[in-house]
């Protein structure tokens, strides 16, 4: 199947991008209504699936844990919470007093970035056109061509370079990020998803092996050290969004500037 292009490069950006899903919305459905419906309903089926079988065989109170650190991980955390697991867990009891451990934030994340990755790249017409949220997905559109701008590399490397943006752990990054920035790119939706998918498992990779450095060196049963350890992750993710903010706004700020000001400064 051909899919409509989806290269946005006007200040209609926005209006482009979502006039694209929507042709791709209805091409896809009508040739390929399995493979609509799988891509649809797969994450939800397959989320529900999954914790069912943790409340069976793990029990109530590890369920609430895992759904906790899943909420962290989706509004602040992103791919930082794995930094916060544990190693081998000891038996049952101890295992759910305890934090998750990294092999399962791991898993925990990469899973919520795959699911939201594959709603997003095959079926962004329906997220869009919810109120509140829709919006705010699509200032994203602004994120993307942003750093487009200033890093050109990555429209030259193309996969490698969503692959890249995908990594990197920014609020404008990730899987939902990715999947706009995969359109802004102009690359097939099968492409996308799979370099979002590579993207999360390198990044959640690095924070594997960096939890496992610190399970290694400092101490989980200090308090003082976990408090401090949560601090120091918090003011790493402020600060990496607050510089890009700051940069974005002052980008943004010059290029609106006419030529009369941009002398004067």
């Amino acid at each position: 199947m051909t899919e409509p292009s989806a290269t946005p490069s006007t200040a209609n950006d926005e209006n482009s991008l979502l006039a694209d899903e929507h042709a791709f919305r209805d091409q896809f459905r009508q040739d390929h209504p399995v493979i609509w419906a799988l891509t649809l309903f797969a994450p939800f089926v397959g989320t529900g699936l999954a914790l069912l079988s943790v409340l069976v065989f793990e029990g109530g109170e590890f369920l609430r844990k895992l759904l906790a650190a899943a909420v962290a991980t989706f509004f602040f955390f992103g791919r930082f919470v794995i930094l916060g697991g544990t190693d081998v867990p000891g038996p049952h009891e101890e295992h759910v007093a305890s934090f998750l451990t990294r092999g399962e934030l791991f898993l925990m994340v990469v899973w919520m970035d795959v699911s939201i990755a594959m709603i997003f790249v095959y079926h962004a017409s329906f997220i869009y056109r919810i109120p509140f949220v829709g919006p705010r997905l699509l200032r994203l559109v602004e994120d993307g061509q942003f750093i487009l701008a200033h890093q050109p590399w990555i429209r030259r490397a193309t996969f490698v370079g969503l692959v890249a943006f995908v990594f990197f752990p920014l609020a404008a990054t990730g899987a939902v990020g990715g999947s706009i920035f995969g359109r802004l790119l102009g690359m097939t939706r099968r492409a996308t998803f799979l370099a979002i998918l590579l993207g999360s498992v390198l990044g959640c990779g690095a924070m594997y092996v960096g939890a496992g450095v610190i399970n290694r060196y400092l101490d989980r049963d200090n308090p003082w050290l976990t408090v401090g350890g949560i601090a120091v992750v918090v003011g790493i993710i402020v600060i990496l969004n607050w510089r890009y903010q700051k940069l974005k706004r002052r980008v943004m700020a010059a290029r609106s500037a006419t030529p009369a000001a941009r002398a004067a400064e």
